[in-house]
């Protein structure tokens, strides 16, 4: 029997699905821990039977822009191409929405300090087509794109965006809470707890590697950090998509793990002029007329203008990170346009959400994790 239309129970052998960080029941795909058990039990020993070689198992983190429907929808584009190149895909959806709860702050914000009353966002199914388009910002100011934005980030600041950032960041830290904590296991502690049961029972029949988009880079933070207090050796590899990091605690939490823990990193991130030529949507509307990561570096973060990992200049103005990505095998910085060199190292992402769907990322991506050159190509 065919599954109906927009269903998603045909990921379960590659989902886990949570909210608040937690394993709990209901949404459009639930992940109970028995669904979880299945992955270890039945599913991925399946997928490695029979293979000589390790079967790279990669563990993909959504970022931060992206409710439950759009990630499970993202998983579902993807798995296939995954397997197809005989990778086995675990997706961690952990229902963020970033961008939507800001840019609903931003518009209550504009209109609490009296500014532009007539502000308003198009809700979903509010507005025909027909319609005109509402706007975030004054017909006046659209050439003034900087003060538009500067205007938007006081907005946001005042307006309660640094804790919606700061509770985005605690959903990823929960997810990897122990199961003594206050609020109980998270949903990839317990992840983490049956892949290391899996790794000690199935020695040598996978490699392991983790994938973090914006936001994501967070979530694997904590995801990581508990499979190893878990018991799982090392990982092959961590690749950050565009990462909404700090510096500061890719420092403290990433950075002395690589090479040994985390053997090899890879970046792929937004080169700075395209960052700066991205904008930030909300159903077609543009709000921020540059990437997110500017709004969160600016704005969201507790001290502004705070350094951000996925920050080309950020990098750049880093002793410490500059001389990570300047060469040698532990970490590379893959900044977008890349049209040319080593087929594993090319990115034409244009922005920040988009570059999960940017096709010399991803195929790149791949053969990082593979190992091999020739790959069934992204869809």
């Amino acid at each position: 029997m065919s599954e109906p239309a927009g269903s998603f129970e045909g990921l379960r052998p590659h989902l886990v699905n949570l909210s608040n960080g937690r394993l709990v029941p209901g949404g459009l795909a639930s992940t109970s821990p028995a669904d979880v058990d299945r992955i270890f039990d039945r599913h991925l020993p399946r997928f490695v039977q029979g293979r000589t070689a390790p079967v790279p198992v990669v563990f993909w983190a959504h970022g931060g822009l992206v409710d439950e429907k759009t990630g499970l929808e993202a998983a579902a584009r993807q798995v296939q191409w995954w397997l197809a190149n005989g990778v086995y895909p675990v997706y961690f959806v952990w229902e963020t929405g970033l961008l939507r709860v800001l840019a609903e702050r931003i518009r209550r914000g504009a209109q609490r300090f009296g500014l532009f009353p007539a502000l308003s966002l198009m809700r979903a199914g509010s507005v025909s087509a027909a319609a005109p388009v509402p706007t975030l910002m004054p017909r006046a100011l659209p050439p003034l794109k900087e003060t538009a934005d500067a205007f938007v980030e006081w907005v946001a600041r005042r307006a309660g965006g640094p804790a919606v950032w700061a509770d985005i960041k605690a959903s990823a830290a929960r997810a990897g809470a122990k199961a003594g904590s206050v609020a109980g296991e998270g949903g990839s502690r317990y992840v983490a707890r049956r892949l290391a049961a899996f790794s000690r029972t199935h020695a040598g029949a996978v490699g392991l590697h983790a994938v973090g988009h914006s936001a994501g880079a967070i979530f694997q933070s904590s995801f990581l950090r508990a499979a190893f207090e878990e018991g799982v050796g090392a990982f092959d590899s961590l690749a950050l998509l565009d990462p909404v990091l700090t510096a500061a605690d890719f420092k403290t939490g990433l950075l002395p793990l690589l090479g040994n823990r985390i053997r090899v990193l890879s970046q792929f991130g937004l080169g700075r002029q395209r960052a700066l030529d991205d904008v930030c949507e909300v159903l077609g509307i543009t709000f921020y007329n540059k990437s997110l990561l500017y709004l969160i570096y600016h704005a969201l973060e507790e001290q502004p203008d705070t350094p951000l990992l996925g920050l080309e200049e950020n990098v750049a103005a880093d002793p410490e990170l500059t001389a990570l990505f300047a060469g040698g095998t532990a970490a590379e910085a893959i900044w977008s346009p890349r049209l040319r060199g080593p087929a594993d190292s090319r990115s034409d992402a244009h922005d920040h959400a988009g570059m999960d769907n940017d096709r010399l990322t991803m195929e790149s991506l791949a053969r990082r994790i593979t190992g091999r050159t020739g790959i069934v190509g992204f869809p």
